[in-house]
């Protein structure tokens, strides 16, 4: 009971997290935005009919273990009564689990910053970030594979770091490093982006191992020349491939369609040469991601309803892919505000032959950020605001360590910056939370909501 009462902001969060990803979760029909293709194709693994997927099959195959586990259970009708047609399917069935891995990502988000910095005040504000983030909280909430990229890839972030900082186990979370490394790149290939913060990790690590004097005492990391040695390159540039290859086998039982090489050929022919005719409505540049210029549009309905004098009123029910606002200005500033320490720090390092634990915490969160962001300046087709949420997960570890830094300061405006930041982002998340849960809102409250009318 003492640990539970201990531990009772964590779980009010995690609580706070759950009922916003559980919330009528099937009150929005069925087949919302790309939910047209990875329900249909986790159904088509269930009923044996073959289909072409543009991205690698783990998360179809969670959308399809999804819908299976549902109809296992004894309030509904058995798999084989909906025909296996997408439109007799409830939709509850393709977004139990989503909803289930985006409340364990708030988990393992706390989980990561209390490796990171063992110090709860800071683990509490990342996890409170990824609670109220209306990215996270949106796809979590639909029969999409995107909140799979991130569980993952975080996941593989915190075995990373475990193994980095102490020696017990040291082997077996590299291991399970490497593994979810693989699972994140089977979501997407955009995981690829996890796997460069591992590979980057080590050149840096390589680098700091050149440094003659050991980092300041009272840190409880490896020596850098130790964590090099047991994370050989070798590892990582066969593993987590390894790994991906295994995830395609049973789709390849399945389909018994193409090669491995013939079907990958595929894939990147549609991903390299499938630029679009016109430009699509809610494609946005890189860019402008931390911004959130440009949220998408999955859902929207209009009904007219009829008031108690008589008149008729329209109502909108609509939901948006749509960040906080507040969230993601402040996480961007804390981005810029920590590079420019670490380009301080890193001459400093160089200088004086040494650096200290808070240098390799902000390398590590800048290496996720950066790595995950600018490979898609590279990328020519559409682009949408959902492709940030690996790099914004990075930024909300960099937001929660400035204003955990901020706590320890005893200067009365810079407490008020804290409080102020903390009660922005808070009243932001109710504030549009209507856009992400679906709920209904008059006409003109939708517009007064929309505060640029590139956000409609």
């Amino acid at each position: 009971m003492q640990r539970v009462l201990s531990n009772y902001p964590l779980l009010l969060i995690l609580f706070l997290g759950a009922a916003l990803r559980f919330y009528n979760l099937g009150v929005i029909p069925g087949e919302t935005f790309d939910e047209i293709f990875y329900p249909l194709y986790g159904l088509n693994y269930l009923s044996g009919e073959k289909f072409f997927s543009v991205h690698p099959p783990l998360g179809t195959y969670l959308i399809s273990l999804s819908i299976y586990l549902y109809y296992l259970m004894p309030w509904t009708d058995t798999l084989a009564s909906t025909a296996f047609e997408i439109a007799n399917i409830d939709p509850i069935s393709y977004r139990w689990l989503n909803a289930a891995t985006g409340s364990a990502l708030i988990l393992v988000a706390y989980k990561l910053s209390m490796q990171l910095l063992n110090q709860k005040r800071f683990a509490l504000l990342v996890a409170l970030f990824f609670c109220l983030d209306g990215s996270l909280l949106v796809d979590s909430r639909f029969g999409l594979i995107n909140i799979y990229l991130s569980f993952f890839g975080f996941i593989a972030m915190l075995f990373m770091v475990k193994a980095f900082k102490n020696k017990n186990s040291q082997s077996q979370n590299i291991a399970l490093s490497l593994i979810f490394l693989g699972l994140t790149i089977s979501v997407k290939w955009n995981g690829l982006g996890f796997w460069g913060v591992g590979l980057a990790s080590m050149i840096l690590i390589f680098l700091l191992s050149k440094i003659n004097s050991s980092m300041k005492k009272n840190t409880t990391m490896v020596s850098a020349e130790e964590r090099l040695k047991n994370l050989p390159l070798v590892a990582l540039l066969i593993v987590p491939f390894f790994v991906y290859a295994l995830v395609w086998i049973p789709d390849f039982i399945f389909m018994d369609q193409f090669s491995y090489s013939e079907k990958h050929q595929q894939m990147a022919a549609f991903h390299s040469n499938n630029l679009e005719e016109s430009p699509h409505p809610y494609r946005s540049e890189w860019y402008t991601w931390p911004v959130m210029i440009k949220p998408i549009g999955y859902y929207f309905a209009a009904n007219d309803v009829l008031l108690p004098d008589g008149a008729k009123q329209t109502v909108f029910t609509n939901v948006h892919l749509f960040p906080n606002p507040a969230l993601y200005l402040f996480s961007l500033l804390a981005i810029v505000i920590m590079t420019l320490a670490w380009i301080r720090g890193g001459y400093e390092a160089i200088v004086t032959k040494s650096y200290t634990p808070e240098f390799l915490v902000m390398s590590f969160i800048l290496i996720g950020f950066y790595g995950n962001l600018l490979p898609w300046a590279l990328v020519s087709r559409s682009l949408f605001l959902y492709h940030y949420q690996p790099a914004s997960g990075f930024a909300f570890l960099a937001l929660g360590l400035l204003l955990y830094k901020a706590t320890l300061q005893r200067s009365k405006a810079i407490e008020f910056l804290y409080r102020g930041a903390l009660i922005l982002i808070i009243a932001a998340a109710i504030y549009w939370l209507p856009f992400q849960l679906g709920l209904d809102i008059e006409r003109d409250r939708f517009y007064q909501m929309m505060w640029s009318k590139a956000w409609i």
